[in-house]
């Protein structure tokens, strides 16, 4: 029933239950301490009872006299009940003849310093009587005092002030639940108030955040992550816009190319040879559509996530070496020269086709932006935790302000790219994907009309797995 209730609801019983108990276990408490403090009161006056008996008995010699001023006491002190015994438990004096200390039950016998003794006896009629015994040395030897008092009155009072706690307690339960309400409404009017934001927040209203309090509090911490969530959905949805139509531009393209090229073709009486040209045409641009679609397609899958645990340990140098000798001839037809420098046969875990596409990228592109008679270095440095590996060229470089963008997809550097390159701007985003999702990360470094450095920072074998790498 508590689990259907909204979170106020079930604040506010459970405040009240705990109040409740609370307050239980207090008066249980107080009814307690005031038990014992009545028989410490009551001890104290039974303790000056028998100090005027202890006197009285040594100041008389015969045992009438004493017989005599004990009944003269035993008239003035009517709620006592006093016995004395002898040594040979031969009882002296009695107040009440018909009646015996202690017949029933005797219980919280507690002897003090002065040798006293006291207990708590039933009797009975079940009345409930607190005693004193002590031995006082007299003209007639030593004698036993036994006197009691009966503590009825204390505890009518007592159980008098339990009935009253006892009455309070539905008052108090609805004290405690009105005051519950009230506390979980106001702690939680701050949530009302982003329940309310976050409404109004939709894919067309990303720009709207939920006010933060000012109390650095739980509360506070939420609505700061929420924004921080929404500024992430806002980043997102805008890269998919964005993505979107770069995608729609880039598609576009290539579909005008082919349906100008089939019109004309159709419009026009033309010779073997100009349909020929006419096919050949169609095919490039049918080539350059099926690669845009294969690279938006590796994108989307590398967008679903994948699992970098379960992929065995591979070799970099050997990827490498691979790379280096499948782009040789490429170039080799501009006379570009490839160093290998200090690479040595670093192991990490990753899946190997991905990360060869991801250096054959990157080597290609190093090849196609370095000028005749250029050259490139493969360089790298490797540590317990981490291994990078650098593809380094003296080619044409980029230039400072698109340096921070050069991974985003579809995003072309005008001074680096000529119309014949064929790219798709997706080439070096696809790379950061494969990267990141090795727990990696990819960056570049680069000067204009001097050369690009990319860095290639993976987690080694011994690395845990699907860790990224601190920044």
């Amino acid at each position: 029933m508590i689990r259907r209730l909204n979170i106020r609801w079930r604040l506010t019983f459970w405040f009240a239950a705990a109040m409740t108990v609370l307050l239980v276990i207090r008066s249980f408490w107080i009814y307690h301490m005031m038990e014992r403090r009545l028989a410490t009161i009551t001890d104290v006056e039974l303790n000056a009872k028998i100090d005027a008996l202890e006197d009285l008995l040594r100041k008389k010699f015969e045992l009438k006299d004493v017989k005599t001023s004990l009944e003269r006491y035993a008239d003035n002190q009517r709620d006592l009940q006093i016995e004395i015994e002898s040594s040979e438990q031969d009882v002296l004096f009695r107040s009440h003849p018909g009646s015996q200390i202690g017949v029933d039950k005797v219980r919280n016998i507690q002897p003090d310093t002065t040798g006293r003794q006291y207990a708590t006896n039933l009797s009975k009629d079940g009345d409930q009587r607190r005693e004193v015994i002590t031995v006082v040395p007299t003209s007639l030897g030593q004698v036993t005092v036994r006197i009691s008092r009966s503590m009825q009155a204390e505890r009518n009072e007592v159980w008098e002030f339990a009935m009253t706690l006892l009455k309070s307690l539905p008052m108090v339960i609805l004290a405690a639940f009105g005051v519950g309400y009230l506390v979980s409404a106001r702690a939680l009017s701050p949530v009302d108030k982003m329940i309310s934001t976050a409404k109004d927040i939709t894919a067309n209203r990303l720009d709207k955040r939920i006010d933060v309090p000012d109390t650095g509090d739980e509360l506070a911490r939420l609505a700061q992550t929420l924004n921080e969530m929404i500024d992430r959905l806002n980043t997102s949805f805008e890269e998919m816009r964005r993505f979107t139509a770069d995608a729609a531009h880039d598609l576009r393209t290539p579909v005008t190319a082919l349906r100008t090229e089939v019109e004309v073709s159709l419009m026009a009486d033309q010779t073997v040879d100009d349909y020929r040209h006419s096919m050949q045409s169609v095919l490039e641009e049918a080539i350059n559509l099926s690669r845009l679609a294969e690279q938006l397609l590796d994108l989307s899958h590398e967008d679903r996530g994948w699992n970098y645990d379960e992929q065995p340990k591979v070799r970099l140098d050997v990827i490498l070496q691979s790379v280096r000798e499948d782009l040789h001839k490429v170039a080799q037809q501009k006379q570009i020269r490839i160093d290998t420098q200090q690479v040595r046969p670093w192991t990490v875990k990753g899946d190997q086709v991905r990360l060869r596409r991801v250096f054959t990228n990157l080597l290609n592109n190093a090849i196609q932006y370095t000028p005749n008679g250029g050259c490139i270095w493969i360089e790298g440095t490797s540590t317990p935790e981490t291994t990078t590996v650098v593809i380094a060229d003296n080619g044409i470089g980029v230039p400072a302000e698109d340096l921070p963008h050069v991974f985003d997809r579809f995003r072309r550097v005008d001074q680096a790219r000529n119309s014949q390159s064929g790219g798709t701007g997706l080439g070096l985003a696809i790379c950061k994907s494969i990267v990141e999702s090795h727990g990696g990360k990819i960056w570049m470094e680069s000067t204009l009309g001097q050369g690009s450095r990319v860095y290639v920072k993976l987690c080694t074998s011994k690395s845990v797995g699907g860790q990224s790498i601190a920044e």
